[in-house]
């Protein structure tokens, strides 16, 4: 099977393992906006960022490594690495019941009273749950065991709904964590045996050696994740201070839209990895990393156009009136998105070198920025606040990034990219300047605009397919100039 064979397929069933539990949340929007107020809907968001920032500072991004490691190693070596990571995240799980221990402890004595401390404990059960789950199923991926994959994402996605419709309507807000916590842990027991991962447990295969390996490359992570973290989810317990929890509920209501395209990008950033991994250093290399990053920006862009003609629409149709006000913010935070996605294509790179510090280095630029950003811009302009931070702070990542990327993989038709950039910008800031996403003429323009400068869209319309496009294109004196330096041994 060929590298763009194999990314399709890889593509296509990391699809289906990850799309139905992200699209949840967009499928079940109506029912979450009627069941909850604003205020209540604002204290799930912040539930789930807390969750995001502990997963990767308890597990210490254990789950990555589970991926890598065990990956294309003879079945011995695999049950050590699965033994060893399961025994850090037992460790991890006791440690972290401690602090918790310890934090309520403190608050009732104090009478701290917050979104976290309320709730303290169903905030542990939803991070243990996610990373038990996500720990099964990195592994399980990693020994290519891509239909339990897939399967485990359905479970998943129907498990949250029904527990949602169950339990939501008599609970409210502990209903929606509760649902989230019971869909994890169960999704996780139905990957842990049908991969037929239990077969790689065993106490007696446990090995400090082999988990010591695995932190080192994961531990590097942890800044990242922190820094991912402060570009994406500080504004939230910000906006709790100055805007309160009903600025939040119409952030992540207008947040959920571009999410999509995120989520769309994260499943096929899976398969990339992939790709760049069993590709990297071989002929031909610095030629498919560039059709697909342009390929991939291409259709970043276009979405980003449609999303934002459409925001109005959307915050209608999937919410409840009392929501509406969410869709002026969805235009910026689309643009946000395509940095973050940029981000996440030139850091493909730094897996396949083993240079898990460029991740670090990259995420340390977009965290401080974030920090700075939010600290002066939510007091100033509320929501804007929060909106502008998101983008600025993943733009500077994003920028770093493909910096660092360089040196392993140029990146050709940068002008091109960029004068696209700048017309979807354009776009955008006549829809937050007029307050209107309906002016037709604007969007056509646009849109045909972006369509005339990429020749490969143009072919797709023609009717060729990608893969003739991608065998058959000439390539152009740029992309005959591209040096690609692969660096042996990966020191």
């Amino acid at each position: 099977m060929n590298k763009y064979k194999r990314l399709g397929k890889n593509t296509l069933l990391v699809f289906i393992g990850n799309a139905g539990s992200k699209l949840i949340g967009l499928v079940m929007l109506p029912f979450y906006t009627s069941w909850l107020s604003v205020e209540d809907y604002g204290v799930t968001d912040i539930i789930n960022v807390y969750v995001s920032f502990l997963v990767s500072i308890v597990s210490c991004c254990i789950a990555e490594s589970i991926f890598i490691f065990p990956k294309g190693q003879k079945v011995e070596k695999q049950k050590q690495y699965f033994s060893s990571g399961i025994v850090f995240v037992l460790q991890a799980f006791f440690v972290s019941f401690l602090l918790f221990g310890t934090v309520d402890f403190v608050s009732s004595i104090y009478g701290f009273s917050n979104s976290f401390t309320d709730y303290l404990w169903l905030i542990y059960g939803l991070m243990a749950a996610t990373l038990l789950q996500q720990f099964f199923q990195q592994f399980t991926r990693s020994i290519d065991k891509m239909i339990v994959y897939g399967m485990a994402g359905i479970v998943l996605t129907l498990l949250t709904a029904i527990c949602s419709f169950i339990l939501i309507p008599l609970k409210g807000v502990v209903g929606y964590v509760l649902s989230l916590i019971l869909a994890n842990l169960f999704t996780g027991v139905y990957s842990f045996f049908f991969s037929g991962s239990y077969k790689y447990c065993s106490p007696g295969s446990v090995n400090n050696e082999y988990c010591r390996e695995m932190l080192q490359y994961s531990v590097p992570l942890i800044p990242n994740g922190v820094m991912w973290w402060l570009v994406n989810a500080l504004n939230r317990p910000i906006m709790e201070t100055y805007v309160g929890l009903h600025g939040i509920g119409l952030f992540a209501v207008a947040n959920k839209f571009p999410g999509i395209i995120a989520m769309i990008f994260t499943i096929f950033v899976s398969s990339w990895q992939i790709s760049v991994l069993e590709e990297y250093g071989k002929d031909g290399y610095a030629s498919f990393y560039n059709k697909i990053f342009r390929g991939v920006l291409l259709i970043l862009l276009v979405l980003l156009v449609i999303v934002t003609f459409i925001s109005k629409w959307l915050v209608s149709f999937f919410t409840s009136s009392d929501y509406l006000d969410a869709w002026i913010y969805i235009p910026v935070l689309t643009l946000g998105i395509f940095f973050s996605c940029v981000s996440g294509l030139a850091g493909s790179t730094f897996s396949a070198v083993r240079k898990s510090r460029y991740f670090f280095y990259s995420s340390v630029y977009g965290g401080l920025s974030s920090i700075v950003f939010n600290f002066l811009l939510i007091p100033l302009w509320g929501i804007w606040g929060a909106v502008l931070s998101v983008v600025l702070s993943f733009m500077v990542m994003s920028v770093s990034r493909v910096a660092y990327s360089w040196t392993y993989v140029k990146l050709t038709h940068i002008p091109r990219l960029l004068l696209m950039l700048l017309l979807t910008c354009i776009y955008i800031v006549s829809v937050c300047l007029t307050g209107s996403a309906n002016s037709l003429v604007a969007g056509f323009i646009t849109i045909g605009l972006l369509l005339l400068l990429n020749c490969d869209l143009l072919h797709l319309l023609k009717g060729k397919s990608l893969k003739d496009i991608l065998r058959n294109e000439k390539e152009d004196k740029e992309d005959n100039k591209t040096m690609f330096i692969y660096r042996s041994g990966f020191h």
